[in-house]
């Protein structure tokens, strides 16, 4: 039998990967609010009450702009649709679980923390599914999810804060580097789970065509060039799934 005590700290170190990535991606959320004129305790307020990387990045500018309140809370909305999904994907095994103590746990679900606990979750044996009502099963389920979102998301909050302190002494321009640390970050979360030969040649094509792309197109080039690359790999690799047939 797994104790509560063990499941959560399973939890927290599965989480440490997540904390490696969110040293960097949560210092340069605090030097980006630091250079768009927020107060710390903003970005820290901020990192706690909507705790999304890319919603906190996206409302940076139209919130040292001024821009009115309806617009910033109707961006992160949008933007932190995304959370409804894997809530739902999450649910099902906390099935029986306390009702307070799930709620709770909603406000911890990122793109970060839905990942480890749901490739755990399914995982476990049909004998111990939470499809069969195991409400014991289910509270392990949940301590082990908090285990890695409550403390990624204790690393997330004092990351911005400590980056919003650093931002003082981080060099003049620094700030035109903070926007390939998102995406950077979630390409090394996608670099997890690539596997097969097209999704490689995807990678080193989108690479080669994306520069000229971009050069023909500062806004677009880059995107639509990947976009068709991905598309034309795609179609060759049905073509030969389906001749295989």
């Amino acid at each position: 039998m797994v104790h509560s005590g063990s499941a959560f700290r399973d939890g927290a170190t599965a989480a440490i990967p997540i904390w490696i990535a969110f040293v960097p991606y949560s210092f340069a959320l605090g030097i980006a609010a630091k250079t768009h004129g927020l107060e710390l305790e903003e970005i820290v307020l901020m990192s706690v009450l909507v705790y999304s990387g890319p919603a906190q990045f996206a409302v940076l500018e139209p919130l040292g702009s001024g821009k009115p309140a309806l617009q910033i809370l109707l961006a992160t909305f949008l933007i932190n649709l995304r959370f409804l999904v894997m809530s739902a994907a999450l649910a099902p095994y906390f099935r029986g679980a306390r009702r307070a103590a799930v709620l709770f746990c909603s406000h911890f679900v990122s793109a970060s923390s839905f990942v480890l606990p749901y490739i755990r979750f399914q995982q476990q044996p049909a004998s111990s599914s939470q499809y069969e009502g195991g409400g014991r099963n289910a509270e392990e389920n949940l301590r082990y999810f908090l285990g890695v979102a409550m403390t990624s998301f204790a690393v997330w909050v004092m990351g911005s804060g400590l980056g919003y302190g650093v931002a003082l002494s981080v060099p003049a321009g620094f700030e035109e580097v903070l926007r390939f640390v998102l995406p950077g970050y979630f390409a090394c979360m996608l670099a997890t789970e690539l596997k097969g030969w097209t999704i490689w040649l995807i990678i080193v094509a989108s690479f080669f065509t994306a520069v000229p792309g971009s050069l023909l197109s500062p806004v677009w080039g880059w995107l639509c060039t990947t976009l068709a690359v991905v598309t034309v790999f795609w179609g060759i690799e049905q073509w030969i799934r389906c001749g295989s047939r």
